[in-house]
Order: structure tokens, then sequence, then C-alpha cells
């Protein structure tokens, strides 16, 4: 089971929001120079046991944990 709906952000600043009735529908706002990624990487649309993740043939890929966002920031 995934992250119930709502925002998510990286230490680095990427997020994910994630909605619907099932939580099955996700956006995902990467920003791959503040990940450490290279510009060929490319990020999952949903989070993998709490994580963000991209895959890359260049650079290997990476990932990082993802952590609620409150209302109000």
């Amino acid at each position: 089971m995934g992250f119930p709906n709502g925002i998510y952000r990286t230490k680095n600043g990427s997020m994910m929001e994630i909605s619907g009735k099932h939580s099955g529908i996700s956006k995902v706002d990467f920003d791959w120079l503040e990940e450490g990624a290279c510009c060929d990487c490319a990020p999952d649309v949903y989070e993998q046991h709490g994580q963000l993740v991209w895959h890359c043939d260049e650079c290997g890929g990476g990932s990082a944990e993802l952590f609620p966002v409150a209302p109000n920031d």
C-alpha cells in the first residue's frame, strides 16, 4: 500500500502529489539538478517504499526519501 493522498517533498525540493479515489493519481515535479541527477534521469510516477525513485542508463539513477508537506507549507 502506498502513501495516502497528499503532497510529499524530498529534502532537495522535488515534489509528488498523490490524489484520486484510490490514491491512483500522481504528479511529480522532479528537480534533477538539486537531486544530483543527470538530465537523462526519469522519475517513477509512484512512490516506492517511501522513496521518489529515478532511473537512468547514463548515471545509474537514484532515490530520495519523501516527507509529507503540511497543508499550510
